[in-house]
């Protein structure tokens, strides 16, 4: 009985350290599918979800991917990167921008309000894809930190070239927007060719 435990110990450090590498930079970005909730798709001036699937991003073009815990919290450490990008001024379309929302961090008896500041959000930002992950489906398929952020940038292949999960300092704000700045030239030059 002592040796079955041992060998279950042992099969589990094992796939728990697979789990551990689950996003690494020059990895791909594990799938990720959320059937419920899901996408916010706006129509006129009706905001309704649709399911939504990493397999919808689009290789030809960078996509910089936040997954964030339904908290002011997140909201907050988040609003310096978006300023910058925000300041910048890029054209429409040259990099996807995609807010994964994990509703199931929430505070208790916050998530009607979550789900109103994200209907709003995507009025105020059309072109921007917002999902509402109302299970935690993020967290388990990119083994995520719960309660707090995580910011993703894929290079126009679709492979990870930067990961930075946490508080972002402005080094790591500045060190997102050159390559960021890198793979939109990256892309560019790809598309030309």
């Amino acid at each position: 009985m002592l040796r079955s435990w041992k060998l279950f110990m042992a099969f589990a450090l094992l796939c728990s350290s697979g789990l551990s590498a689950a996003l690494e930079v020059g990895g791909s970005l594990p799938a990720l599918n959320i059937p419920s909730r899901g996408e916010l798709v706006l129509t006129g001036d009706k905001v309704s979800y649709t399911p939504w699937s990493s397999a919808t991003i689009r290789s030809g073009s960078p996509a910089l991917i936040f997954h964030m815990a339904a908290r002011m919290s997140s909201d907050a450490t988040i609003a310096p990167l978006r300023t910058r990008l925000e300041s910048a001024g890029y054209a429409p379309g040259v990099f996807q921008s995609i807010s994964v929302v994990n509703l199931d961090d929430a505070l208790w008896g916050t998530s009607g309000m979550v789900a109103s500041e994200l209907t709003k959000n995507k009025r105020a930002h059309p072109e921007a894809v917002l999902v509402a992950d109302d299970a935690g489906r993020g967290l388990a398929a990119w083994n995520l930190k719960s309660k707090g952020v995580a910011v993703i940038l894929l290079n126009a292949k679709g492979e990870i070239s930067y990961l930075k999960q946490g508080k972002l300092s402005k080094s790591d704000i500045d060190t997102i927007i050159n390559k960021l700045n890198s793979e939109i030239a990256n892309a560019e030059q790809l598309a030309n060719n």
